[in-house]
Order: C-alpha cells, then sequence, then structure tokens
C-alpha cells in the first residue's frame, strides 16, 4: 500500500480524531504531490461544513433570542435547527468514513 494512499485515507478518516485539522496540515504540507493535495483540500472541506453550520445555527439562533424576546419561537427554532444540523452532520460524518474506507480497499 502506497504512502499517498494511506495519507489521502487519513485526510477523510481523520474526521474521527482529528477533523479538518489534519486534513489541514496535509493540504499545506503536500504542493509536491497533486493528488494528496486536492485530496486533503477536498477532505477539509467537507470537515468543515459541519463546523461551519453549527456556528452558523447558534448565531441564527442567537440573534433571533435577542431580537424576537419570544422564547417559545426561538426554542422551537433552536430544536428544529438542531436536528436538521444533527442529521447534516452525521451524513458527513458517515460520507467522509465511506471515502476513506473506499480508497482503502480500491486496488491501484
Amino acid at each position: 500500500m502506497s504512502q499517498n494512499k494511506i495519507v489521502n485515507a487519513l485526510s477523510y478518516l481523520s474526521i474521527v480524531f482529528a477533523p479538518f485539522i489534519f486534513p489541514f496540515i496535509v493540504w499545506l504540507v503536500t504542493n509536491s504531490h497533486q493528488e494528496m493535495h486536492e485530496t486533503a483540500k477536498h477532505a477539509f472541506l467537507l470537515h468543515l461544513i459541519p463546523v461551519v453550520l453549527t456556528i452558523l445555527t447558534l448565531m441564527i439562533v442567537g440573534i433571533t433570542g435577542l431580537t424576537t424576546k419570544n422564547s417559545r419561537l426561538t426554542g422551537l427554532m433552536f430544536a428544529a435547527l438542531i436536528v436538521l444540523v444533527g442529521l447534516v452532520d452525521l451524513i458527513m460524518f458517515v460520507y467522509n468514513l465511506y471515502l476513506g474506507i473506499k480508497i482503502l480497499i480500491t486496488e491501484d
């Protein structure tokens, strides 16, 4: 198994142990290996989606809570957005695992 294949798979599988940090580091240091560079960039962007969605959800709920002073509306919005973001986070987690395992089991 080649080193490139392992690093590429770890870029996706790092969602378990170092989300977005490992692919970002690989992306920065692999300018000479185009395949690893592109895979790390793709994994980094996929790992950022749940983080950005979570931050946006907290901002939306916070702004709604501060501007409307309606706790019922804020609570319902929070519950709905948390379920939606949680579902997207789970899908992204499984998709990253799938991509990492796919790289490991494909033969060159």
